[in-house]
């Protein structure tokens, strides 16, 4: 039995440089260069016969392969100038990437000199084994995925349904497909779900033996009709185990039949998909209130589903203050628009709970969600909904030389200490012209981002623009009004370029998030992320002083010059049409941590935690929630609160706010907090449900 490893046989169908067998020893031509070394097993002996491969340009190919000799050595050469990942694919066995890396971005990239040669000796990693009987499989692929890295091992059994895997230490879920021709899985033990399944710990040199019997295989057919009873053909129907694993498919005959041959033994959910509307069985809207069918092993399930009648709601809006109609909204969708009735109505709705959206193209009110609006078979259901009014700012964007307009240029308000994703981010049309809005009653600066990189982003400034919020022009907005914003004036875009480094090893610090915001990634899809070398080109800028933000795990988040806020930064001047340079290093910063649980103390289940600097409102920080955990790192010494959104394990509820303290007098008032320099910084949280 031989193990397939996830990706190995695509990375060897794209071998394409030649292979250099052990012991050969072929002239070097003066333009390319060598990779040798000897790889060791764990335990220090050469491993023979280990499949080699140098990958280049960045991982996307091969770029010359070999096998170990007796003694574990190998050697590539005809490699041009370069960095490159070796990569040991030892049978049966997971790869490796050089250093002792069980990712290939992960792998410590190999540099080769043209005539010269480069060593890269490299150790196998010490495996466990998982290996077991899955009674009633032969051939049955198997699969446990590490639940730490999320990577996986397969394999199939053999003809007495016995199985094989050699892994890495850590935690697993084994799982394996038993029926010949279906994807569905059944996890280990006896369950259709990976959320049930058991977790089995593997160490080092240690052999873990699992055992299981495949469930039952049973069927599911039946059959669906329209509300009156006539025969629906051509619906999709798909069936899902009640956690939304897989399970099945099938599309109604010509009789509105479906079957589905092969089941395992358990309780699924059943949906019905035709012309745009989905329905549960028995007779349900939404997935969540669907009912389970239980199907058995060796018999065959039958149901009958009719779809709802379908009915109308007819819905009106009206000022939420004034009470004076408005005259101009949408409900979902864009093309679900007032025609001039002051009114919209919605047909062909299933009976049942709908919830809806109603908005307001020309941005002036603050879009409204109403949920469980009943619907009944036949018959129009009157609505009509309140909206609050906003502010709206209009301008207009034009070139700074020509002063020609300028289209797809988005605009966004922020409140001072709010630089957060925006809700009111909306372009300009043809002629240039934007309204931005809904806004709160408050004091905004403007956000510019040029769907055409060949122009800068920019806070917008009183001539032009500029890279420093607090130098930005202040509008006053006020609810129900429309006021006119600065005339906006674009330059050519710039660029920052460098490289990120770990501070204590020098080492490049990959995926690190480079920005000149915290609390809007990637707006505009200029923002940039280090490569395996560290580097980085953050572009669309435009040619002013910016601040310039590097976030990554396992790192603090840090400002350009080492700072701990976008105000206290280092700015990074850019030029129009230029590239301006900017290294930095990151250092793991001080540990914030604490529980989380409710004025019961109860933890939360699950969320995130963000630490925010008291100073700009950016963010220092954040982490999940975990077990009722959470543990952040975070650059000290900055004064910063802490902001949360969680739920309760298995909740649907989200409680979301600022953490907040009582002080003596009674009185609620955010927390702050110090980061020290080092050391750890402990915060509980108490969150308040009710």
């Amino acid at each position: 039995m031989r193990l397939s490893l996830v990706r190995r046989a695509a990375l060897a169908a794209v071998v394409t440089g030649a292979v250099v067998l052990p012991g050969a020893t072929p002239a070097l031509a003066a333009d390319t260069g060598t990779v040798s070394g000897r790889l060791t097993s764990s335990n220090g002996t050469g491993a023979a016969d280990v499949p080699v491969q140098v990958w280049g340009n960045g991982g996307a190919e091969v770029s010359g392969s070999t096998t170990t000799d007796a003694d574990g050595r190998y050697s590539v050469d005809g490699l041009t100038a370069g960095d490159y990942i070796v990569a040991f694919l030892p049978p049966e066995r997971p790869q490796q990437f050089y250093r002792q890396k069980t990712q290939a971005w992960e792998a410590d990239r190999v540099t080769v000199d043209a005539g010269g040669t480069t060593t890269a000796d490299d150790q196998l990693v010490a495996t466990g084994v998982l290996t077991g009987q899955l009674q009633g499989t032969a051939g049955a692929y198997v699969e446990a995925q590490n639940q730490d890295t999320w990577e996986t091992v397969a394999a199939t059994t053999d003809d007495t349904g016995h199985y094989r895997l050699y892994v890495v230490p850590g935690t697993y879920v084994l799982s394996f497909r038993p029926v010949e021709g279906s994807w569905q899985s059944q996890y280990v033990p006896g369950t259709l779900d990976p959320q049930s399944a058991g977790r089995y710990q593997v160490a080092a040199d240690q052999t873990v033996t699992v055992n299981d019997t495949v469930l039952g295989v049973g069927s599911l057919s039946g059959q669906l009709t329209s509300a009156t009873g006539a025969p629906v053909p051509n619906a999709s129907v798909i069936v899902n185990t009640a956690t939304s694993s897989s399970g099945g498919s099938a599309t109604t005959d010509a009789n509105g039949e479906f079957t589905v041959p092969a089941l395992l033994s358990g309780g699924y959910k059943v949906g019905f998909f035709v012309d745009g509307r989905e329905q549960y069985h028995p007779g349900r809207s939404s997935w969540d209130t669907a009912g389970v069918v239980t199907v058995t092993g060796g018999q065959q399930t039958r149901i009958t589903e009719r779809l709802l009648g379908t009915g109308s709601i007819r819905v009106s809006a009206v000022d939420s203050v004034t009470g004076a109609p408005v005259s101009r909204f949408c409900v979902n969708s864009a093309d679900r628009c007032t025609d001039g009735t002051g009114t919209v109505t919605l047909t062909g709705l299933p009976e049942g709970s709908h919830d809806l959206l109603v908005f307001a193209p020309d941005n002036s009110y603050f879009t409204r969600q109403v949920a469980d609006v009943r619907v009944r078979a036949d018959r129009t259901t009157p609505l009509t909904v309140k909206l609050r009014a906003g502010a709206v700012v209009t301008t207009t964007v034009v070139d700074r030389v020509t002063g020609e307009p300028l289209p797809d240029v988005c605009v966004s308000g922020f409140l001072p200490k709010r630089v957060t994703f925006p809700e009111n981010n909306t372009c300009t049309d043809a002629t240039g012209k934007v309204r931005v809005g809904p806004l709160a009653t408050g004091t905004y600066r403007l956000f510019v981002t040029p769907r055409d990189r060949e122009y800068g982003r920019q806070w917008v400034g009183a001539e032009g623009g500029t890279g420093d919020e607090r130098q930005a022009v202040q509008v006053e907005a006020v609810a129900g009004t429309v006021v006119a914003g600065p005339s906006v004036r674009l330059d050519r875009a710039g660029t920052i370029s460098g490289t990120v480094r770990d501070a204590v090893t020098g080492a490049p610090a990959r995926s690190v998030d480079v920005s000149v915001l915290t609390g809007v990634p990637y707006l505009g899809l200029d923002d940039a992320s280090t490569d395996a070398e560290g580097r980085y080109t953050l572009s669309g800028l435009g040619p002013y002083a910016w601040p310039v933000m590097f976030a990554g795990h396992p790192y603090a988040t840090v400002w350009s010059g080492g700072a701990t806020s976008r105000y206290t930064a280092t700015p990074v001047q850019v030029t129009a049409g230029g590239q301006a340079r900017l290294d930095t290093v990151l250092r793991s910063g001080t540990e914030v941590t604490g529980t989380v649980t409710d004025q019961d103390g109860t933890p939360f289940g699950q969320g995130w935690v963000t630490v925010r600097n008291a100073d700009t409102g950016d963010m220092a920080g954040f982490a999940n929630v975990e077990d009722g955990r959470y543990t952040i790192r975070a650059l000290g010494r900055q004064r910063v609160y802490l902001t949360y959104s969680l739920r309760r394990t298995g909740g649907d509820t989200t409680y979301a706010g600022t953490y907040k303290v009582t002080g003596d007098d009674g009185t609620s008032r955010v927390a702050l907090f110090t980061v020290p320099s080092s050391g750890t910084l402990a915060v509980d949280l108490v969150v308040p449900t009710s």
